[in-house]
């Protein structure tokens, strides 16, 4: 999969393609379901498949809107879009005024056609795009017609009755509740980052553990202690983390993630790291003593090799 950054001065010139837009964050299985029909249809018209996003969220850029905490960072994203190994370009367009004022006819001429030589385009139904949201699925349907498109809306992807969405999985991540989310998502939800060189405290008093720094702007799942699993360049290990600020440690600690690997004692500090979130422990509490917090440390390390035996089974 290719990653690229549109700019209407460079024109891609993909010839041809079959499109899917959208924010994407997640990419749960409503957003798969639109990557599977992207694909079907690609493979139709002999095309390549193209999946055009943007940066930043448009409730980062609109004042009058409150900012959305992403479940994903674009790094994330790119990682999750290549899993699926069906979408051969990854397009990234800025969200600023002035895409978000062009008119919705425009926006099919000189976007998808112009610079995409798009074949076909593949939609959520309650899609919407271009000036003041003019622009709706059946819009689409049309201004693809009148250029020899194919446009697919496809129907939304319901769960339990529900429809499944982001904003219904940055719900269940602020809740803690990782089996549901995961669900919803496709597979587990995981954070990537480098491994933080953290006080030391863990090698002297505490478990020793590897560190992420967190964003505070991101919907992280509730602060507490999770059943994890830590993959390096080396292999997967069995993990627990935590995620929060270390209220037993001190005062003003960044927010951050910090995982303890099972049978695995090497130094990874500088490194990269993905790590899998599959079951919420227990809440992050302050600790009378660094004792205390050793003591539960431990529980919380038998409880997390109980559920990897419970999933062997």
């Amino acid at each position: 999969m290719e990653k690229m950054r549109w700019n209407e001065k460079w024109p891609f010139r993909i010839q041809p393609s079959v499109i899917t837009l959208g924010f994407f964050d997640g990419l749960h299985l409503g957003h798969r379901r639109l990557v599977q029909e992207t694909s079907q249809l690609a493979g139709e018209c002999h095309a390549s498949t193209v999946m055009m996003s943007f940066e930043p969220h448009p409730t980062h850029v609109l004042m009058e809107k409150q900012p959305v905490p992403l479940i994903y960072g674009l790094t994330e994203k790119e990682w999750v879009v290549n899993e699926t190994q069906q979408i051969d370009h990854l397009v990234i367009m800025h969200f600023e005024p002035e895409l978000m004022d062009m008119e919705p006819e425009r926006f099919v001429n000189q976007i998808l056609v112009e610079n995409f030589h798009a074949v076909g385009v593949v939609i959520g139904s309650n899609f919407r795009f271009g000036r003041q949201n003019r622009g709706d699925a059946a819009m689409m349907q049309k201004l693809c017609g009148m250029h020899g498109m194919e446009c697919r809306v496809v129907s939304e992807v319901r769960d339990d009755g529900l429809r499944i969405s982001s904003s219904r999985i940055r719900a269940l991540l602020k809740e803690g509740k990782m089996e549901e989310a995961n669900r919803l998502l496709g597979r587990p939800y995981f954070m990537l980052g480098n491994v933080n060189k953290g006080r030391g405290l863990g090698h002297r008093a505490l478990v020793p553990t590897v560190n992420l720094l967190l964003n505070e702007a991101r919907q992280y799942p509730d602060p507490g202690v999770y059943v994890t699993r830590t993959f390096t360049q080396d292999g997967a290990y069995q993990s627990v983390s935590n995620i929060g600020h270390n209220p037993t440690v001190g005062e003003g600690i960044s927010l951050r993630c910090e995982t303890y690997l099972m049978e695995f004692d090497e130094n990874l500090y500088g490194r990269d790291v993905r790590i899998e979130f599959y079951r919420h422990l227990r809440p992050e509490i302050k600790f009378e003593s660094m004792e205390a917090l050793r003591n539960q440390q431990q529980i919380d390390i038998q409880n997390a090799r109980a559920y990897f035996a419970e999933e062997k089974e």
